[in-house]
Formats: structure tokens, sequence, C-alpha cells
């Protein structure tokens, strides 16, 4: 029988449970497979980056995770996205000679999907998932693939509830769950890695599959469940899930992720009816409130439109909060203000801030000789932001890091 090992580098906060929902549907998924349990079997292991600090070693690491007999597995499959990224190589390195792991390494991400050449980039590790993991690494498990990068093909259908299936254990009273109704987005923002670059697709899941979650949370008394959606008011079902919850009188805290932009017309204000009515928060990634900036970023943002669907949040008293970024391309420290100005101005009074981040494969990543972006790394998670650019000087992004920081402190003051 193959085993694989799981590692996983998850943001996990107080109240939330120790599995993912993207590792939880990937074993769900493997576990749904009649060859689970007699041709291979999954542990996994979390490595909390909460719990880490910029000095956190990955012999550290590979120390915390020895308890599992390393050598025992025939796959281990790490996690690889930016704030991951530091560990990779030494990990696989540590866990190959001090570990005597003889099996192959499995590594599936935005540092892969986007990587130009990941057997370059991470030599140590023989196998790639391209896309979403859960098909591709079922296919390894079976033998299907033996080394290179293997795209995925999934239905979203087809993954079996990580919560009703147990795999992630909810108790009575949980304080947080993630769930999604959808992977991808259909906007092409430049600086975004949410949208399935690869593919270019949006995966909708069945909304049957969202109801019996939504069920299941209700009777489990889950205090806040945050939807994943990149944005949640895309598509043709969203109005559908409101109303289901609804329905099933859900007083759960509900977090979405939407866009100005598609809260227009009839559907706008059923949305807005529907959300007056549910215990609701909207999280609005705007960005730039400046026109030209959000042109260059593929954005558009309209000012008179957000101004209106802003107007009509304060009037109905529902929950909203939005989120800029400074370090954008033409960006100066006046015009971040503007952007921060426009909001309160209009009402809004929970607003956060983030630097620019440069992600690979996106196309802001390869425009960065364009607008002489410069980075560096500021954080102790070693992800590098750009500080420097031809329309702002480093002091220039110091003044608004922290503008930003009083912002983001006034936030959690709300």
């Amino acid at each position: 029988m193959k085993k694989l090992l799981l590692i996983s580098f998850d943001f996990i906060r107080d109240g939330e449970t120790n599995t993912s929902l993207a590792i939880g549907s990937i074993i769900s998924y493997l576990y749904s497979k009649k060859e689970y349990g007699v041709q291979f079997e999954t542990k996994h292991h979390t490595i909390n980056m909460f719990s880490l600090d910029k000095d956190t070693s990955s012999f550290e690491i590979a120390d915390e995770i020895d308890y599992l007999n390393i050598n025992s597995f025939d796959f281990i499959a790490i996690s690889a996205y930016v704030w991951s990224e530091k560990y990779l190589n030494d990990l696989m390195n540590i866990l190959r000679i001090k570990y005597l792991f003889m099996g192959k390494f499995i590594l599936g991400g935005y540092q892969i999907s986007y990587s130009n050449n990941p057997k370059l980039e991470y030599p140590n590790c023989e196998l790639f998932v391209d896309g979403y993991g859960e098909h591709p690494i079922y296919e390894i498990l079976i033998g299907k693939h033996k080394t290179g990068l293997i795209k995925s093909s999934l239905q979203f259908s087809d993954i079996p509830s990580p919560y009703t299936t147990g795999i992630i254990p909810i108790k009575v009273n949980q304080s947080k769950v993630r769930i999604e109704t959808k992977r991808g987005c259909p906007y092409k923002c430049t600086f975004c890695a949410h949208r399935d670059l690869t593919n270019n697709k949006v995966l909708i899941k069945d909304n049957d599959r969202v109801f019996e979650e939504l069920v299941f949370f209700k009777n489990k008394k889950v205090r806040k469940i945050n939807i994943l959606d990149p944005i949640f008011n895309a598509g043709k079902d969203y109005l559908i899930i409101l109303k289901k919850m609804i329905s099933l009188r859900i007083t759960a805290q509900i977090n979405i992720q939407t866009r100005f932009e598609t809260i227009s017309g009839y559907n706008g204000q059923e949305f807005l009816n529907l959300c007056e009515r549910l215990n609701i928060h909207l999280e609005f990634g705007l960005q730039t409130a400046i026109r030209s900036e959000s042109i260059l970023i593929k954005r558009k943002n309209q000012p008179e439109k957000i101004t209106s669907v802003m107007k009509e949040l304060n009037k109905r008293n529902i929950s909203y909060e939005v989120s800029l970024i400074y370090g954008l391309p033409s960006q100066t420290f006046n015009s971040f203000n503007e952007s921060i100005a426009f909001l309160q101005t209009n009402g809004c009074h929970k607003i956060k801030a983030f630097p620019l981040m440069l992600l690979k494969g996106t196309e802001l990543y390869l425009e960065k000789e364009k607008y002489s972006m410069e980075e560096k790394i500021i954080n102790e998670y070693d992800i590098p932001v750009v500080v420097k650019s031809d329309s702002f000087t480093e002091y220039e992004w110091l003044k608004m890091k922290e503008r930003a920081e009083s912002l983001n402190y006034e936030f959690e003051r709300v």
C-alpha cells in the first residue's frame, strides 16, 4: 500500500480547525475513491504560519514532523505558496538526507502552477501539480504518473464535503468555518492570482452540495462562515444561495467577498435585500479609488458606481469593509490618501490597506521592469513587496505604509 504524507503551511486563527479547507478537500476526494485503504492511504501534518517567526528554520520544521516516521512514506506532498517558498528546497533536502526519505516529493500550489520551470526551481522534487490538487494526487497514488508536471482535471461536484464526511471535524458552537461555492475568478486584475491562470476557468460547486454544508453548519450552531469565493456575487447562483440561508434561518455571521460593480440592476437590488435579512459582512477589494490607477491594473473602477453602492449599504446598515493596495503602478502618497479620503467621505470607516506583492504568474509580475518596481522583504514570511517604482520613492512608500498601518489599527478598534 502506498503511503502519502501531506504537509501544508496554513494560517490557522483562533477558533478555526487545524485542517484547512484546501487540504480537507484533497483528503475527502482521496477517501471517496475505491482504492483508498487498499492501494493507498494518507496522513496530514499542518504547520501553522502564525506559530513561526522569521528565525524559524527548515531544520526545526523537519524535527516537528519527525514523529511521523518520515522514511515510511512513499510520497510527501508539500503546499507551495509564496509564504512557504523560503522553506521548500531546504525542507525537502533535510527530509531526504537527515530523515532518509527515499520516496518522491510532490509540490503543488500557486508557486508551481505559475512557474516557468518548476524542476529547475525545485530540483529535489520529482512531481509537480499544476492547478487544483485533488485529482492529480489521486492519479499519482494509483501509479499513473511517475515524474514531471501534472495538469489538473477536476469536476467540482466530484469532491465530497470535507465537513459532512468528517474529514474536517466540526464541534457544536464552532467559532469559524470556511467554505467555497466556486473556485477561480472571471476577472483579470493584473496583480491577482485568484483566477485560474492556467485554464482561465471558474469551477462551480453544485448548489445541493452547498446547501448540504449550510444545513450541517446550522445544526452545529457554527458562529461564523467565511465564503472563500474570490467574488461571491459573480455568476448566476449567488441569490439562490442567499435565499437558502434565509430559509434555513442561519444566524451565523456570513463573510463574503464581492465587487461594487456587480451590485447593479435588479439582481443588485435583490442582493442587497437579501443581505439585509442575514447577519452578513461584505468585503470589497477595491485596491484604489483612482480610476487611472485602476485601469493600469485592469480593474476599471467606477467611482460613481462605488459611491452609489456605499450610499445604499450605509442606508440599509449592511456591514462592510473595503481594502486598498499601496505600491500600485503610477500611485503616489497623495493618490493613496485620495483613495482613503474617497472612502471616508462616502461613509466607509472600515478600511484596510496592504502592500503590493508581485505574485508569480500574474501580469503585473511580468511588468516589474515596465514600472521600475523594486522589492524588499519586510515581514517574517520573507514575502517581497514593492517599495519603490517610477511614481514613488522608498521614503514615500514608507509614508504610505505608516498610513496603512494606522488604518488597520483603526479597523481593529471598530
